[in-house]
Protein backbone atom coordinates (compact mmCIF):
# COMPACT_ATOMS: atom_id res chain seq x y z
CA UNK A 1 0.00 0.00 0.00
CA UNK A 2 3.02 2.29 0.50
CA UNK A 3 4.24 1.90 -2.59
CA UNK A 4 0.69 2.51 -4.44
CA UNK A 5 0.51 5.75 -2.20
CA UNK A 6 4.59 6.45 -2.88
CA UNK A 7 3.52 6.52 -6.66
CA UNK A 8 0.24 8.43 -6.69
CA UNK A 9 2.06 11.45 -5.23
CA UNK A 10 4.70 11.25 -7.49
CA UNK A 11 2.12 10.93 -10.28
CA UNK A 12 0.05 14.04 -9.11
CA UNK A 13 2.93 16.25 -8.58
CA UNK A 14 4.56 15.29 -12.19
CA UNK A 15 1.33 16.53 -13.89
CA UNK A 16 -1.06 18.19 -11.56
CA UNK A 17 -4.79 18.36 -12.46
CA UNK A 18 -4.71 14.88 -14.85
CA UNK A 19 -5.95 11.77 -13.21
CA UNK A 20 -3.08 8.95 -12.65
CA UNK A 21 -4.18 5.65 -14.20
CA UNK A 22 -2.18 2.12 -14.21
CA UNK A 23 -0.13 2.15 -11.28
CA UNK A 24 1.54 -1.81 -11.16
CA UNK A 25 1.86 -1.64 -7.40
CA UNK A 26 -2.13 -1.28 -7.36
CA UNK A 27 -2.29 -4.74 -8.62
CA UNK A 28 0.06 -6.17 -5.92
CA UNK A 29 -1.68 -4.35 -3.11
CA UNK A 30 -4.78 -5.05 -4.11
CA UNK A 31 -3.84 -9.27 -3.66
CA UNK A 32 -2.12 -8.76 -0.55
CA UNK A 33 -5.04 -6.18 1.22
CA UNK A 34 -8.83 -6.44 1.52
CA UNK A 35 -11.00 -3.60 1.64
CA UNK A 36 -11.25 -3.28 5.67
CA UNK A 37 -7.70 -2.44 5.64
CA UNK A 38 -7.81 -0.19 2.34
CA UNK A 39 -10.17 2.08 4.31
CA UNK A 40 -8.05 2.07 7.34
CA UNK A 41 -5.10 3.31 5.64
CA UNK A 42 -7.30 5.78 4.12
CA UNK A 43 -8.58 6.81 7.68
CA UNK A 44 -5.66 6.93 9.40
CA UNK A 45 -4.05 9.50 6.97
CA UNK A 46 -3.61 13.08 6.96
CA UNK A 47 -5.58 15.24 4.82
CA UNK A 48 -5.13 18.62 5.57
CA UNK A 49 -3.51 19.17 2.52
CA UNK A 50 -5.47 19.29 -1.16
CA UNK A 51 -2.24 16.62 -1.97
CA UNK A 52 -3.01 14.62 0.78
CA UNK A 53 -6.68 14.63 0.02
CA UNK A 54 -6.15 13.58 -3.78
CA UNK A 55 -3.64 10.78 -3.07
CA UNK A 56 -5.60 9.26 -1.18
CA UNK A 57 -8.05 9.33 -3.67
CA UNK A 58 -6.19 7.86 -6.53
CA UNK A 59 -4.59 5.32 -4.10
CA UNK A 60 -8.15 4.06 -3.71
CA UNK A 61 -9.51 4.35 -6.91
CA UNK A 62 -6.36 2.20 -8.43
CA UNK A 63 -6.41 -0.41 -5.44
CA UNK A 64 -10.62 -0.66 -6.26
CA UNK A 65 -9.93 -0.76 -10.09
CA UNK A 66 -7.71 -4.09 -9.65
CA UNK A 67 -9.34 -5.93 -6.90
CA UNK A 68 -10.95 -9.28 -7.16
CA UNK A 69 -14.17 -9.38 -6.43
CA UNK A 70 -14.68 -13.04 -7.88
CA UNK A 71 -13.97 -16.30 -6.31
CA UNK A 72 -10.86 -17.52 -7.24
CA UNK A 73 -12.58 -20.16 -9.53
CA UNK A 74 -14.47 -17.33 -11.21
CA UNK A 75 -17.76 -19.04 -9.92
CA UNK A 76 -19.25 -15.57 -9.37
CA UNK A 77 -19.21 -12.30 -6.95
CA UNK A 78 -17.31 -13.29 -4.17
CA UNK A 79 -19.68 -11.81 -0.56
CA UNK A 80 -18.04 -8.92 1.27
CA UNK A 81 -17.05 -10.15 5.15
CA UNK A 82 -19.01 -7.67 7.55
CA UNK A 83 -15.59 -5.35 7.70
CA UNK A 84 -15.55 -5.22 4.22
CA UNK A 85 -19.10 -4.16 3.48
CA UNK A 86 -18.53 -1.63 6.31
CA UNK A 87 -15.21 -0.53 4.71
CA UNK A 88 -17.15 0.12 1.03
CA UNK A 89 -19.72 1.75 2.95
CA UNK A 90 -17.01 4.49 4.63
CA UNK A 91 -15.50 4.71 1.59
CA UNK A 92 -18.51 5.67 -0.39
CA UNK A 93 -19.10 8.50 2.58
CA UNK A 94 -15.59 9.89 2.57
CA UNK A 95 -15.60 9.75 -1.26
CA UNK A 96 -19.37 11.88 -1.85
CA UNK A 97 -18.28 14.34 0.51
CA UNK A 98 -14.71 14.54 -1.26
CA UNK A 99 -16.56 15.64 -3.96
CA UNK A 100 -18.56 18.55 -2.52
CA UNK A 101 -17.93 21.42 -4.09
CA UNK A 102 -15.61 23.55 -1.88
CA UNK A 103 -16.85 26.75 0.10
CA UNK A 104 -14.31 29.10 -1.96
CA UNK A 105 -16.83 29.09 -4.87
CA UNK A 106 -19.04 31.32 -3.19
CA UNK A 107 -17.03 33.93 -4.16
CA UNK A 108 -19.04 33.58 -7.37
CA UNK A 109 -22.31 34.51 -6.11
CA UNK A 110 -21.28 37.38 -3.98
CA UNK A 111 -20.04 40.76 -6.10
CA UNK A 112 -18.65 42.40 -2.78
CA UNK A 113 -16.17 39.78 -2.89
CA UNK A 114 -12.60 39.97 -5.44
CA UNK A 115 -11.76 37.15 -7.23
CA UNK A 116 -8.05 36.59 -5.94
CA UNK A 117 -5.65 34.23 -7.81
CA UNK A 118 -5.37 32.38 -3.68
CA UNK A 119 -9.49 31.42 -4.66
CA UNK A 120 -8.63 31.11 -8.31
CA UNK A 121 -5.91 28.18 -6.87
CA UNK A 122 -8.34 26.93 -4.37
CA UNK A 123 -11.05 26.60 -6.56
CA UNK A 124 -9.40 24.66 -9.67
CA UNK A 125 -8.08 22.39 -6.52
CA UNK A 126 -11.77 21.89 -5.70
CA UNK A 127 -12.66 20.96 -9.03
CA UNK A 128 -9.89 18.41 -9.24
CA UNK A 129 -10.75 16.81 -5.57
CA UNK A 130 -14.00 16.30 -7.01
CA UNK A 131 -13.40 14.85 -10.21
CA UNK A 132 -10.88 11.98 -8.49
CA UNK A 133 -13.49 11.55 -5.92
CA UNK A 134 -16.84 10.93 -8.15
CA UNK A 135 -14.30 8.46 -10.29
CA UNK A 136 -13.93 6.59 -6.90
CA UNK A 137 -17.68 6.79 -6.59
CA UNK A 138 -17.78 4.72 -9.94
CA UNK A 139 -15.02 1.91 -9.57
CA UNK A 140 -16.97 1.48 -5.89
CA UNK A 141 -19.80 0.23 -7.65
CA UNK A 142 -17.59 -3.10 -8.30
CA UNK A 143 -17.93 -4.31 -5.32
CA UNK A 144 -20.81 -3.73 -4.64
CA UNK A 145 -22.03 -7.03 -6.69
CA UNK A 146 -20.60 -8.74 -3.13
CA UNK A 147 -23.37 -7.36 -1.28
CA UNK A 148 -25.66 -9.86 -0.02
CA UNK A 149 -29.02 -10.32 -1.36
CA UNK A 150 -30.84 -7.82 1.25
CA UNK A 151 -27.58 -5.37 1.72
CA UNK A 152 -28.24 -1.93 1.01
CA UNK A 153 -26.34 1.13 1.12
CA UNK A 154 -27.03 3.41 4.38
CA UNK A 155 -25.29 6.51 2.40
CA UNK A 156 -27.05 6.52 -0.87
CA UNK A 157 -28.58 9.80 0.02
CA UNK A 158 -24.65 10.97 -0.06
CA UNK A 159 -23.71 9.66 -2.81
CA UNK A 160 -27.17 11.30 -4.68
CA UNK A 161 -26.17 14.07 -3.44
CA UNK A 162 -22.30 14.15 -5.26
CA UNK A 163 -23.65 13.37 -8.07
CA UNK A 164 -26.43 15.92 -8.13
CA UNK A 165 -24.33 18.77 -7.69
CA UNK A 166 -22.37 18.32 -10.83
CA UNK A 167 -25.54 17.02 -13.61
CA UNK A 168 -25.54 20.42 -14.74
CA UNK A 169 -22.48 22.13 -16.77
CA UNK A 170 -23.22 25.56 -15.93
CA UNK A 171 -21.83 25.22 -12.54
CA UNK A 172 -19.21 27.17 -11.98
CA UNK A 173 -17.76 23.84 -9.72
CA UNK A 174 -18.20 21.73 -12.90
CA UNK A 175 -16.02 20.41 -15.37
CA UNK A 176 -16.61 18.03 -18.30
CA UNK A 177 -14.86 15.22 -16.52
CA UNK A 178 -17.15 15.46 -13.22
CA UNK A 179 -20.14 15.99 -15.40
CA UNK A 180 -19.88 12.92 -17.06
CA UNK A 181 -18.38 11.33 -13.67
CA UNK A 182 -21.85 12.70 -12.47
CA UNK A 183 -23.96 11.85 -15.59
CA UNK A 184 -22.95 8.01 -15.49
CA UNK A 185 -23.39 8.17 -11.72
CA UNK A 186 -27.30 9.48 -11.56
CA UNK A 187 -28.10 7.43 -14.69
CA UNK A 188 -27.12 3.91 -12.26
CA UNK A 189 -34.15 18.87 3.82
CA UNK A 190 -31.55 21.84 2.63
CA UNK A 191 -33.19 25.27 4.05
CA UNK A 192 -32.57 26.75 7.53
CA UNK A 193 -34.44 30.31 6.99
CA UNK A 194 -37.47 30.49 7.88
CA UNK A 195 -39.69 32.74 5.51
CA UNK A 196 -42.48 34.20 7.54
CA UNK A 197 -44.82 34.48 4.52
CA UNK A 198 -45.34 30.97 4.87
CA UNK A 199 -45.98 28.57 7.49
CA UNK A 200 -44.26 25.40 8.64
CA UNK A 201 -46.85 23.51 6.34
CA UNK A 202 -45.87 25.29 3.53
CA UNK A 203 -48.93 27.29 3.41
CA UNK A 204 -49.28 31.09 3.05
CA UNK A 205 -49.05 32.67 6.15
CA UNK A 206 -52.04 35.23 6.45
CA UNK A 207 -50.84 37.23 9.77
CA UNK A 208 -47.13 36.73 9.31
CA UNK A 209 -45.34 38.80 11.98
CA UNK A 210 -43.56 41.36 10.69
CA UNK A 211 -39.24 41.35 10.54
CA UNK A 212 -36.95 44.27 9.85
CA UNK A 213 -35.49 44.80 6.37
CA UNK A 214 -31.91 43.78 7.79
CA UNK A 215 -31.80 41.87 10.35
CA UNK A 216 -29.21 39.80 12.61
CA UNK A 217 -29.69 36.64 10.06
CA UNK A 218 -28.55 39.23 7.30
CA UNK A 219 -25.13 38.88 9.13
CA UNK A 220 -25.49 35.49 10.03
CA UNK A 221 -24.18 33.00 7.97
CA UNK A 222 -25.62 30.21 9.72
CA UNK A 223 -29.26 30.75 8.36
CA UNK A 224 -27.95 30.70 4.67
CA UNK A 225 -25.89 27.86 4.43
CA UNK A 226 -26.41 27.53 0.71
CA UNK A 227 -25.24 30.65 0.38
CA UNK A 228 -21.47 30.39 2.46
CA UNK A 229 -20.38 26.65 2.61
CA UNK A 230 -23.19 24.51 0.98
CA UNK A 231 -23.18 26.39 -2.28
CA UNK A 232 -24.15 23.52 -3.91
CA UNK A 233 -27.80 23.42 -2.83
CA UNK A 234 -29.46 25.42 -5.49
CA UNK A 235 -27.73 22.94 -8.29
CA UNK A 236 -28.79 19.85 -6.49
CA UNK A 237 -32.51 21.23 -5.97
CA UNK A 238 -32.68 22.09 -9.25
CA UNK A 239 -31.81 18.53 -10.16
CA UNK A 240 -34.29 17.14 -7.63
CA UNK A 241 -37.38 19.28 -9.32
CA UNK A 242 -36.33 17.66 -12.86
CA UNK A 243 -36.84 14.03 -11.84
CA UNK A 244 -40.62 14.80 -10.96
CA UNK A 245 -42.90 13.41 -13.60
CA UNK A 246 -47.13 13.43 -13.99
CA UNK A 247 -47.60 10.48 -12.40
CA UNK A 248 -45.29 11.41 -9.39
CA UNK A 249 -48.00 13.94 -8.47
CA UNK A 250 -48.56 12.84 -4.81
CA UNK A 251 -45.16 12.36 -4.04
CA UNK A 252 -44.16 15.91 -5.21
CA UNK A 253 -47.42 17.30 -3.10
CA UNK A 254 -45.61 15.74 -0.30
CA UNK A 255 -42.36 17.13 -0.45
CA UNK A 256 -43.71 20.66 -2.18
CA UNK A 257 -43.47 22.59 1.43
CA UNK A 258 -39.74 21.31 1.86
CA UNK A 259 -38.60 23.18 -1.55
CA UNK A 260 -40.66 26.75 -0.74
CA UNK A 261 -38.38 27.96 2.08
CA UNK A 262 -35.58 27.84 0.34
CA UNK A 263 -36.36 28.84 -3.34
CA UNK A 264 -38.00 32.24 -1.43
CA UNK A 265 -34.66 32.47 0.80
CA UNK A 266 -32.75 32.99 -2.30
CA UNK A 267 -35.40 35.27 -4.08
CA UNK A 268 -35.29 37.74 -1.44
CA UNK A 269 -31.60 37.34 -0.97
CA UNK A 270 -29.15 41.00 -1.27
CA UNK A 271 -27.08 39.23 -3.85
CA UNK A 272 -28.27 39.10 -7.53
CA UNK A 273 -26.69 35.77 -8.56
CA UNK A 274 -29.18 34.07 -5.33
CA UNK A 275 -32.56 36.01 -6.88
CA UNK A 276 -31.44 34.91 -9.76
CA UNK A 277 -31.09 31.30 -9.07
CA UNK A 278 -34.04 31.13 -6.60
CA UNK A 279 -36.37 32.77 -9.44
CA UNK A 280 -34.98 29.95 -11.78
CA UNK A 281 -35.70 27.43 -9.37
CA UNK A 282 -39.32 29.23 -8.38
CA UNK A 283 -40.09 28.50 -12.57
CA UNK A 284 -38.73 24.58 -12.36
CA UNK A 285 -41.37 24.24 -9.33
CA UNK A 286 -44.14 25.10 -11.14
CA UNK A 287 -43.61 22.95 -13.70
CA UNK A 288 -44.87 19.57 -12.17
CA UNK A 289 -47.40 21.50 -10.76
CA UNK A 290 -48.40 22.35 -14.03
CA UNK A 291 -47.86 18.74 -15.53
CA UNK A 292 -49.67 17.03 -13.51
CA UNK A 293 -52.87 19.39 -13.14
CA UNK A 294 -52.14 19.84 -9.42
CA UNK A 295 -53.94 22.88 -7.62
CA UNK A 296 -51.44 22.81 -4.61
CA UNK A 297 -50.50 26.43 -4.89
CA UNK A 298 -54.49 27.07 -4.83
CA UNK A 299 -54.90 25.36 -1.31
CA UNK A 300 -51.56 26.57 0.08
CA UNK A 301 -52.58 29.86 -0.87
CA UNK A 302 -49.16 31.09 -2.12
CA UNK A 303 -49.57 32.76 -5.27
CA UNK A 304 -49.65 35.82 -3.94
CA UNK A 305 -46.34 35.17 -1.57
CA UNK A 306 -44.66 34.38 -4.95
CA UNK A 307 -45.53 37.14 -6.92
CA UNK A 308 -44.68 39.59 -3.75
CA UNK A 309 -41.28 37.91 -4.01
CA UNK A 310 -40.42 37.69 -7.29
CA UNK A 311 -41.50 41.49 -8.30
CA UNK A 312 -39.08 43.45 -6.73
CA UNK A 313 -36.51 41.92 -8.74
CA UNK A 314 -37.86 43.15 -11.73
CA UNK A 315 -36.81 46.44 -10.82
CA UNK A 316 -32.92 45.47 -10.78
CA UNK A 317 -32.10 48.16 -14.02
CA UNK A 318 -29.22 50.50 -15.05
CA UNK A 319 -27.37 52.58 -13.49
CA UNK A 320 -27.53 51.00 -10.02
CA UNK A 321 -27.50 47.50 -11.70
CA UNK A 322 -25.20 46.40 -15.00
CA UNK A 323 -26.93 46.19 -17.53
CA UNK A 324 -25.19 42.46 -18.07
CA UNK A 325 -26.38 41.35 -14.53
CA UNK A 326 -30.14 43.08 -15.15
CA UNK A 327 -30.42 40.77 -18.00
CA UNK A 328 -29.44 38.14 -16.13
CA UNK A 329 -31.71 38.68 -13.17
CA UNK A 330 -34.86 39.88 -15.65
CA UNK A 331 -34.16 36.36 -17.89
CA UNK A 332 -35.07 34.59 -14.73
CA UNK A 333 -37.09 36.80 -13.09
CA UNK A 334 -40.08 37.09 -15.73
CA UNK A 335 -40.36 33.92 -16.58
CA UNK A 336 -41.03 32.82 -13.05
CA UNK A 337 -43.80 35.40 -12.57
CA UNK A 338 -45.56 34.64 -15.12
CA UNK A 339 -45.18 30.73 -14.53
CA UNK A 340 -46.60 31.58 -11.40
CA UNK A 341 -49.85 33.63 -12.91
CA UNK A 342 -50.23 30.47 -15.56
CA UNK A 343 -50.40 27.79 -12.70
CA UNK A 344 -52.24 29.78 -10.29
CA UNK A 345 -54.92 31.24 -12.98
CA UNK A 346 -54.68 29.17 -15.89
CA UNK A 347 -55.54 25.33 -15.35
CA UNK A 348 -58.16 23.00 -16.52
CA UNK A 349 -60.56 24.41 -13.88
CA UNK A 350 -60.29 27.71 -14.68
CA UNK A 351 -63.21 30.08 -13.86
CA UNK A 352 -64.31 33.97 -14.34
CA UNK A 353 -62.79 34.98 -11.56
CA UNK A 354 -60.00 33.22 -12.48
CA UNK A 355 -59.40 35.00 -15.65
CA UNK A 356 -59.70 38.25 -14.52
CA UNK A 357 -57.45 38.12 -11.67
CA UNK A 358 -55.06 37.22 -14.57
CA UNK A 359 -55.59 39.84 -16.82
CA UNK A 360 -55.22 42.06 -14.11
CA UNK A 361 -51.90 40.71 -13.10
CA UNK A 362 -50.82 40.77 -16.60
CA UNK A 363 -52.04 44.36 -17.09
CA UNK A 364 -50.22 45.13 -14.09
CA UNK A 365 -46.86 43.90 -15.41
CA UNK A 366 -47.25 45.29 -18.86
CA UNK A 367 -47.87 49.04 -16.74
CA UNK A 368 -46.13 49.02 -13.80
CA UNK A 369 -43.27 47.30 -14.97
CA UNK A 370 -42.10 46.54 -18.74
CA UNK A 371 -43.28 49.59 -19.97
CA UNK A 372 -42.50 51.89 -17.42
CA UNK A 373 -38.80 49.84 -16.96
CA UNK A 374 -38.50 50.68 -20.85
CA UNK A 375 -38.76 54.48 -20.40
CA UNK A 376 -36.31 54.23 -17.63
CA UNK A 377 -33.71 52.54 -19.22
CA UNK A 378 -34.16 54.79 -22.47
CA UNK A 379 -32.63 58.31 -22.55
CA UNK A 380 -36.50 59.81 -23.00
CA UNK A 381 -40.04 59.67 -22.42
CA UNK A 382 -43.48 60.45 -24.75
CA UNK A 383 -43.40 63.51 -22.92
CA UNK A 384 -40.54 64.72 -23.46
CA UNK A 385 -40.72 65.39 -26.90
CA UNK A 386 -37.20 64.49 -28.42
CA UNK A 387 -35.84 61.20 -30.59
CA UNK A 388 -34.98 58.65 -27.82
CA UNK A 389 -32.40 56.95 -27.45
CA UNK A 390 -31.00 53.40 -26.43
CA UNK A 391 -28.63 53.41 -24.29
CA UNK A 392 -28.92 49.70 -22.97
CA UNK A 393 -30.17 48.59 -26.11
CA UNK A 394 -30.08 44.74 -25.39
CA UNK A 395 -31.81 45.61 -22.74
CA UNK A 396 -34.23 47.66 -24.45
CA UNK A 397 -35.15 44.40 -26.79
CA UNK A 398 -35.42 42.42 -24.40
CA UNK A 399 -38.51 44.50 -22.40
CA UNK A 400 -39.63 44.64 -25.94
CA UNK A 401 -39.91 40.82 -26.52
CA UNK A 402 -41.89 40.35 -23.18
CA UNK A 403 -44.20 43.32 -24.19
CA UNK A 404 -45.09 40.90 -27.07
CA UNK A 405 -45.22 38.20 -25.07
CA UNK A 406 -47.96 40.05 -22.49
CA UNK A 407 -49.88 41.49 -25.31
CA UNK A 408 -50.70 37.77 -26.73
CA UNK A 409 -51.84 36.57 -23.25
CA UNK A 410 -53.75 39.88 -22.37
CA UNK A 411 -55.62 39.14 -26.11
CA UNK A 412 -58.31 42.02 -26.56
CA UNK A 413 -57.74 44.09 -23.25
CA UNK A 414 -55.02 45.43 -25.21
CA UNK A 415 -56.93 47.74 -26.59
CA UNK A 416 -57.18 49.17 -22.85
CA UNK A 417 -53.47 49.99 -22.96
CA UNK A 418 -53.06 51.48 -27.00
CA UNK A 419 -52.50 54.78 -25.52
CA UNK A 420 -49.10 53.28 -23.46
CA UNK A 421 -47.75 51.01 -26.01
CA UNK A 422 -48.24 53.03 -29.37
CA UNK A 423 -45.39 55.60 -27.99
CA UNK A 424 -43.35 52.57 -27.05
CA UNK A 425 -43.28 51.39 -30.55
CA UNK A 426 -42.97 54.47 -32.73
CA UNK A 427 -40.22 55.94 -30.30
CA UNK A 428 -38.38 52.63 -31.19
CA UNK A 429 -39.12 52.26 -35.08
CA UNK A 430 -38.52 55.75 -36.05
CA UNK A 431 -34.86 56.05 -33.81
CA UNK A 432 -32.39 57.29 -36.76
CA UNK A 433 -29.94 55.20 -34.75
CA UNK A 434 -32.16 51.58 -34.70
CA UNK A 435 -30.03 49.73 -37.48
CA UNK A 436 -27.13 50.28 -35.28
CA UNK A 437 -28.61 46.98 -33.30
CA UNK A 438 -31.17 45.47 -35.32
CA UNK A 439 -32.26 42.83 -32.95
CA UNK A 440 -34.11 46.03 -31.57
CA UNK A 441 -36.27 47.12 -34.34
CA UNK A 442 -36.80 43.04 -34.74
CA UNK A 443 -38.31 43.34 -31.40
CA UNK A 444 -40.12 46.62 -32.24
CA UNK A 445 -41.38 45.38 -35.09
CA UNK A 446 -42.92 41.84 -33.87
CA UNK A 447 -44.04 43.83 -30.54
CA UNK A 448 -46.15 46.13 -33.60
CA UNK A 449 -47.60 43.40 -35.03
CA UNK A 450 -48.85 41.77 -31.67
CA UNK A 451 -50.62 44.80 -30.38
CA UNK A 452 -52.72 44.88 -34.22
CA UNK A 453 -53.61 41.48 -33.71
CA UNK A 454 -54.79 41.79 -30.35
CA UNK A 455 -56.19 45.55 -30.74
CA UNK A 456 -57.65 45.37 -33.56
CA UNK A 457 -60.89 46.67 -33.24
CA UNK A 458 -59.23 50.27 -32.35
CA UNK A 459 -55.93 50.36 -34.17
CA UNK A 460 -57.48 52.27 -36.75
CA UNK A 461 -57.50 55.05 -34.46
CA UNK A 462 -53.71 54.91 -34.10
CA UNK A 463 -52.47 53.99 -37.98
CA UNK A 464 -50.78 57.34 -37.87
CA UNK A 465 -48.11 56.76 -35.41
CA UNK A 466 -48.02 53.00 -36.58
CA UNK A 467 -47.35 54.11 -40.31
CA UNK A 468 -44.95 57.04 -39.13
CA UNK A 469 -42.82 54.59 -37.19
CA UNK A 470 -42.79 51.44 -39.66
CA UNK A 471 -41.55 54.38 -42.77
CA UNK A 472 -39.46 56.00 -40.82
CA UNK A 473 -37.41 52.39 -39.78
CA UNK A 474 -37.57 51.86 -43.43
CA UNK A 475 -35.96 54.59 -44.47
CA UNK A 476 -33.28 54.70 -42.35
CA UNK A 477 -32.43 51.05 -43.55
CA UNK A 478 -32.52 52.49 -46.85
CA UNK A 479 -29.49 55.12 -45.55
CA UNK A 480 -27.61 52.16 -43.66
CA UNK A 481 -24.53 51.26 -45.52
CA UNK A 482 -22.74 49.96 -43.18
CA UNK A 483 -25.02 47.39 -41.33
CA UNK A 484 -25.21 43.36 -41.67
CA UNK A 485 -27.10 42.65 -45.08
CA UNK A 486 -28.45 39.90 -44.01
CA UNK A 487 -29.90 41.21 -40.93
CA UNK A 488 -31.58 44.45 -42.84
CA UNK A 489 -32.88 41.97 -44.98
CA UNK A 490 -34.35 40.45 -42.38
CA UNK A 491 -35.65 43.58 -40.55
CA UNK A 492 -37.30 44.45 -44.08
CA UNK A 493 -39.00 41.66 -44.42
CA UNK A 494 -40.89 41.68 -40.79
CA UNK A 495 -41.30 45.46 -41.55
CA UNK A 496 -43.58 44.43 -44.44
CA UNK A 497 -45.45 41.71 -42.73
CA UNK A 498 -46.10 44.07 -40.01
CA UNK A 499 -48.04 46.62 -42.81
CA UNK A 500 -49.48 43.80 -44.45
CA UNK A 501 -50.98 42.89 -40.52
CA UNK A 502 -52.12 46.38 -40.01
CA UNK A 503 -53.59 46.75 -43.54
CA UNK A 504 -55.47 43.55 -43.26
CA UNK A 505 -57.05 44.82 -40.11
CA UNK A 506 -57.88 48.61 -41.88
CA UNK A 507 -59.92 46.52 -44.16
CA UNK A 508 -62.11 44.37 -41.93
CA UNK A 509 -63.35 46.76 -39.39
CA UNK A 510 -65.48 44.77 -36.53
CA UNK A 511 -68.00 46.22 -34.91
CA UNK A 512 -68.01 47.43 -31.77
CA UNK A 513 -71.28 48.18 -30.69
CA UNK A 514 -74.41 46.27 -32.24
CA UNK A 515 -74.83 48.63 -34.65
CA UNK A 516 -72.12 47.95 -36.97
CA UNK A 517 -68.64 49.66 -37.06
CA UNK A 518 -68.28 53.45 -36.72
CA UNK A 519 -68.65 55.66 -39.66
CA UNK A 520 -65.29 56.56 -38.86
CA UNK A 521 -63.46 52.86 -39.46
CA UNK A 522 -65.30 52.55 -42.95
CA UNK A 523 -63.65 55.86 -43.79
CA UNK A 524 -60.78 54.71 -42.55
CA UNK A 525 -61.52 51.26 -44.66
CA UNK A 526 -61.95 53.14 -48.09
CA UNK A 527 -59.09 55.14 -47.87
CA UNK A 528 -56.38 52.90 -46.93
CA UNK A 529 -55.29 52.45 -50.54
CA UNK A 530 -55.39 56.64 -50.79
CA UNK A 531 -53.53 56.66 -47.85
CA UNK A 532 -50.67 54.57 -48.48
CA UNK A 533 -50.57 55.60 -51.91
CA UNK A 534 -50.12 59.39 -50.72
CA UNK A 535 -46.87 58.15 -48.22
CA UNK A 536 -44.83 56.31 -51.33
CA UNK A 537 -45.60 59.53 -53.69
CA UNK A 538 -43.73 61.33 -50.92
CA UNK A 539 -40.90 58.83 -50.79
CA UNK A 540 -40.26 56.71 -53.36
CA UNK A 541 -38.29 54.78 -51.46
CA UNK A 542 -41.01 53.57 -49.42
CA UNK A 543 -42.90 51.47 -52.24
CA UNK A 544 -40.62 48.38 -51.29
CA UNK A 545 -42.58 48.83 -47.75
CA UNK A 546 -45.97 49.34 -49.31
CA UNK A 547 -45.66 46.38 -51.60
Amino acid sequence: MDKLRKEAREALMQNPGEMPIDFFPAVAAASKSDLHQLWQDVAAYDHSTHLNICESLVTATCYIDYWDGMLPNDRGPRPLKPAEAKAVHNLFEWASAAALPSSDFAADFDETVEISDDIIKAQNESRFRSELALELILVLNKPLVGLPPNGRLGNAADILLAGACFANKQNPWATSESYNAASMLMSTSFAKTKNPAITSAGRKNFHPQTLPRFGASDLDASTKPWKTTDIYVGAVLSWILSQYQPEDKTQFETHFQLFVPTILAMIDDNNLPFKTKGCALLTQLLQPIQKSGSDILRRTNLTSVFEDAVTPCLLSLPSITPEDRSLEILGAAYPALLSTLKTAYKGPTQSEKDKEAHTTSLAKILRSNLISSFHHVSSSTPASGSTASFPHSRLSTFLLEKITIITNELGIHTTKYLQELIPVLYTTLSNPFGTAHPPLLLAAAAATQAVIKNAHPRIWRWRGEILSGLSSCWLHISEDSGGSVAELAKLKRELQQTLQVLKLVLLNPVAIAADGPEPEQVQVKENVEKEFQELVDADVELKGLFV
